[in-house]
C-alpha cells in the first residue's frame, strides 16, 4: 500500500468549495441478536460544523436514534486525533487494520423506526421514549481497502467483521457480524442532488417513489462481501457499479441494475433486486428484503432530501446475507 494511501485515513487538505467534506462510515449487521448499526460522521469546513449520527437497529422494527454536532475550524487536520462529535468517538487504532465505535449519551428508543419518515408534528405522542445508550464496537477489516476515487477527491469502501457490546434503559446485548466502512473526501452536496448526469431530479411522492440513488452493502459472512452505487439515468432506471470480494479476490461489480418494490402509498422500500456482473464475467442476481427502516433527513429550501436505511436480508446463490439497502428521494413541500 502506498504511503499515499496510508494517509487517506486522516484529514485531507481542505479544498475551496464551501460544500467540502470528510467523512467517516461504519455499518454492520448481526443475524443471530438481530443488532444491526450504521454510523456517519462528517466534518463540513465550509459550514463551520461537524455532525454525528448512529443509529441502532435492535431487532425487529425497534431502533435506537442519535444525532449531535459540533463546531470546528477550517484546518481539518487539527481532529486527526479527535473524532468526537456529540456523543459519538472514532478511534484509529491501526490503519486500514481496526477501529473502535464508542457511543455514551442519549437516544431515542423507537418501537418502529418507519416513523421517521412522518414529519415530526405529525407524529403520535410517545413515538418514541427516552433512554442512555452507551455502545462498544471493534472493527476488524477483512480485506484491503477498496477505490472507487482516490486523490484530492476520493472514496473507498472495505469489508469489515464487528463484535461488542450495547447496553440500553439497562437491558445488555452482545453482538458479533459483518458489515462495510467507508472513507470519504471532497465536495458532497446533500440536499436537493441532481443525477450523476447533472439533470434534476424530479421529486418523490407516496403515490409515485422516485429514488435518484441507490447505495448497497452486503456481507455474506467472512467470506464473501459487496457494495456499490446507482444512479436515476434519462430513462429512468437506476444502474451504477460497485465491488466484490470473494474467494478469487477483490473484482469490480459492473452493470448494476437495481430494481425496486416500495411499501403501499410510501417512499420506503421493502424489497429490491440486483443485477449485475464481475469484471471477471460472472453473471450475478441478488434478491434482497427489507427487515427493519431508519429514514433520515437532509432539509433543503423546499424540501428534504430523505435517505432510507434499509437493514436488509439478501440472497445470492441460495446463501443468506445482510446488510444495508439505502434510497435516496427528494420531497418538496
Amino acid at each position: 500500500m502506498s504511503t499515499a494511501m496510508k494517509t487517506d485515513e486522516t484529514m485531507h487538505p481542505t479544498g475551496d468549495d464551501r460544500a467540502w467534506s470528510e467523512s467517516y462510515y461504519f455499518n454492520f449487521v448481526d443475524p443471530t441478536s438481530g443488532v444491526g448499526m450504521f454510523t456517519r460522521m462528517g466534518f463540513r469546513p465550509g459550514s463551520g460544523w461537524a455532525d454525528a449520527l448512529h443509529a441502532v437497529y435492535l431487532g425487529g422494527q425497534r431502533l435506537a436514534f442519535t444525532y449531535g454536532r459540533r463546531d470546528i475550524g477550517r484546518d481539518l487536520t487539527a481532529y486527526d486525533g479527535d473524532l468526537n462529535v456529540g456523543n459519538l468517538c472514532l478511534s484509529c487504532e491501526a490503519p486500514f487494520k481496526r477501529w473502535t465505535v464508542a457511543y455514551d449519551g442519549p437516544a431515542q428508543d423507537i418501537a418502529d423506526g418507519a416513523i421517521l419518515v412522518t414529519p415530526a408534528k405529525e407524529r403520535p405522542d410517545g413515538w418514541f421514549t427516552p433512554a442512555d445508550l452507551s455502545m462498544t464496537v471493534d472493527v476488524t477489516a477483512l480485506t484491503e481497502p477498496h477505490y472507487a476515487a482516490s486523490g484530492a477527491h476520493g472514496h473507498f469502501e472495505q469489508s469489515i467483521h464487528a463484535t461488542g457490546r450495547l447496553n440500553i434503559g439497562g437491558q445488555a446485548i452482545a453482538f458479533d457480524g459483518y458489515g462495510v466502512r467507508d472513507k470519504s473526501w471532497g465536495p458532497r452536496n446533500w440536499g436537493g442532488s441532481s443525477s450523476s448526469s447533472g439533470a434534476p431530479v424530479a421529486g418523490s411522492t407516496p403515490a409515485a417513489p422516485n429514488p435518484f440513488v441507490f447505495w448497497f452493502s452486503m456481507n455474506f459472512g467472512a467470506e464473501v462481501s459487496l457494495g456499490g452505487s446507482c444512479f436515476r439515468r434519462a430513462d429512468g432506471t437506476l444502474t451504477g457499479e460497485g465491488w466484490i470480494q470473494d474467494a478469487d479476490g477483490m473484482d469490480t461489480f459492473t452493470e448494476v441494475v437495481v430494481e425496486t418494490r416500495f411499501r403501499p402509498g410510501s417512499i420506503l422500500h421493502d424489497a429490491v433486486t440486483l443485477t449485475g456482473r464481475t469484471g471477471r464475467g460472472r453473471a450475478i442476481r441478488i434478491e434482497g428484503q427489507v427487515l427493519s427502516m431508519c429514514p433520515t433527513k437532509i432539509p433543503f429550501p423546499g424540501g428534504a432530501t430523505f435517505v432510507n436505511e434499509g437493514l436488509a436480508r439478501f440472497v445470492l446463490d441460495g446463501r443468506e446475507g445482510f446488510g444495508i439497502a439505502e434510497s435516496w428521494h427528494n420531497v418538496t413541500r
